[in-house]
C-alpha cells in the first residue's frame, strides 16, 4: 500500500425523507390472516360447548321432522334455542375482534400479534400512537369495509397513501416500522 494514501473508511448511511413508509395492500391481508388464526382459537374455544349443546338439544326433532315434516312446539323452542346460541357466539366474536385490535393498536407496540410479525404498526394521520377510542372506532369500521364486499380493504392496494375505508374512516394508517 502506498504511504501516501490515507486509508478510506467505507460506511453506508441510511437516509430516509422523513416520509413514513406505507403497508400495502397484501402485506396488511398477511398479518390480518395470521390475527384470524389468533382470535379464532379463543372463539372456537368458547363455541364447542355452546353448540354441542344446540345441537344436542335439537338433533332429536331433526330426525322426527324427516318422518312428519310438521314443527312441533318443542322443535321450534330447541330451534330458537340454537339460532340464540349462533347469534350469541357472533355477539362474543365480535366483542374478542374489537378488543383484540383495539388494545393491540393502542398500545405501546401500536400494533396486533400479526402486524408485529411483519414490522407493521397502526398511526393516526400524524404518525402519533392511537387513543383507545380511536382504534375501536377503526376496528367497528372494518364492519363496513367487509359490508361492501371487502372493498373498503382493497382500497388499501390502491390509494396513495395505502390506506384502506377503515383507516379513512378512523384518520388512521398503517406504516411499516424502519
Amino acid at each position: 500500500m502506498n504511504k501516501n494514501f490515507a486509508e478510506v473508511e467505507h460506511r453506508t448511511i441510511a437516509v430516509t425523507s422523513g416520509q413514513p413508509v406505507y403497508a400495502g395492500f397484501w402485506i396488511r391481508t398477511g398479518a390480518f390472516i395470521i390475527d384470524s388464526v389468533i382470535i379464532s382459537i379463543p372463539v372456537t374455544i368458547l363455541s364447542i360447548p355452546f353448540l354441542g349443546y344446540a345441537l344436542l338439544r335439537m338433533a332429536p326433532y331433526l330426525e322426527e321432522y324427516s318422518y312428519t315434516q310438521t314443527v312441533s312446539m318443542e322443535m321450534a323452542s330447541a330451534f330458537f334455542m340454537f339460532c340464540s346460541v349462533i347469534f350469541f357466539l357472533q355477539l362474543v366474536h365480535l366483542i374478542i375482534f374489537w378488543l383484540y385490535f383495539a388494545c393491540f393498536e393502542s398500545s405501546r407496540k401500536q400494533a396486533t400479534w400479526g402486524k408485529q410479525l411483519f414490522g407493521l404498526r397502526v398511526t393516526d394521520t400524524n404518525g402519533q400512537r392511537l387513543s383507545f377510542a380511536r382504534a375501536s372506532g377503526r376496528s367497528f369500521a372494518k364492519i363496513i369495509s367487509y359490508a361492501i364486499l371487502c372493498v373498503g380493504f382493497m382500497m388499501a392496494g390502491w390509494t396513495k397513501q395505502k390506506r384502506a375505508l377503515h383507516d379513512f374512516i378512523a384518520g388512521t394508517q398503517v406504516i411499516k416500522n424502519r
